[in-house]
């Protein structure tokens, strides 16, 4: 219940939205491609600012808002993550050799 009642808006959503939710799923796919190479998934249950985090071992956790996603995240992960990694940036680049090849 506890997570129900982080704010609904975080710096990173932008001044608005035409299509409520636009942001928040925009986020999710964002959290997904760069979570995934540490073997990560990220889901939201469709209800407020949080989403779920899981790894391959069927643990899970909720990440109340977006600035908890990364501790969630190195809680889940058995490697360190980091989202400056310049080979994480090359493969999220578009063009041939990023992910929008």
């Amino acid at each position: 219940m506890c997570y129900e009642l982080v704010p609904d808006d975080h710096w990173s959503d932008g001044v608005s939205d035409a299509v409520p939710g636009r942001s928040l799923y925009r986020r999710t796919r964002i959290l997904s491609a760069v979570l995934a190479p540490y073997g990560l998934t990220v889901s939201d249950p469709g209800t407020g600012p949080h989403c779920v985090i899981a790894n391959r071992k069927g643990a899970a956790e909720v990440a109340a808002g977006l600035p908890a996603v990364w501790q969630v995240a190195q809680n889940l992960s058995s490697r360190r993550i980091d989202v400056l990694d310049p080979v994480l940036l090359e493969a999220l680049a578009p063009g041939p050799s990023g992910a929008d090849a």
